[in-house]
């Protein structure tokens, strides 16, 4: 029961299918509710535990992506698979430019429109992910995808989107 009620609090703005200008990665206020109630949320679990694929997953949901078919489950594998669920992770090995950041590992050099501030903020990084995978429905510009990295993490990541896709 407590997994569910950390999990009611996590808000995200909603992202249309219109265009996403500069203002979109701005952390607002509500981001940082969300951040807050997030981090929370994986600080009650573990890593890889089921709290933590619902949060992410309730993120993602949050960014705009809508429940049909598997978006939600893969953009959950994938930031398992990009970031262990870590929304401060770095990682500059292997890129030929920038820094990937966060929990879908947004790189800086590919997304100069993602700050520093928005690619570390679980929220506002889900928004720039929904942006990136044209809402869920394109996952190529990620690595661990094209590579079946996120593959381990699906049947976990399934059940989260069962849970927030009511």
């Amino acid at each position: 029961m407590l997994r569910f009620a950390l999990l009611s609090v996590l808000v995200g703005c909603a992202v249309s299918e219109e265009e996403v200008d500069d203002e979109d990665y701005n952390v607002s206020d509500a981001d940082q509710a969300a951040d807050q109630a997030f981090d929370s949320s994986l600080s009650a679990g573990k890593a890889d535990g089921d709290l933590s694929y619902l949060a992410v997953a309730r993120v993602a949901k949050g960014a705009g992506l809508a429940c049909t078919g598997d978006r939600i489950a893969i953009a959950t594998a994938v930031a398992r698979a990009e970031s262990s669920f870590d929304p401060r992770a770095t990682n500059v090995i292997g890129n030929s430019h920038g820094t990937d950041r966060g929990l879908w590992q947004v790189n800086s050099y590919f997304h100069p429109e993602v700050s520093s501030a928005c690619a570390f903020s679980p929220s506002c990084n889900a928004r720039a992910m929904a942006h990136i995978s044209n809402h869920g429905t394109d996952f190529h510009p990620w690595w661990t995808y094209v590579n079946g990295k996120h593959l381990p993490y699906m049947a976990q990541a399934r059940a989260a989107q069962a849970a927030v896709c009511p």
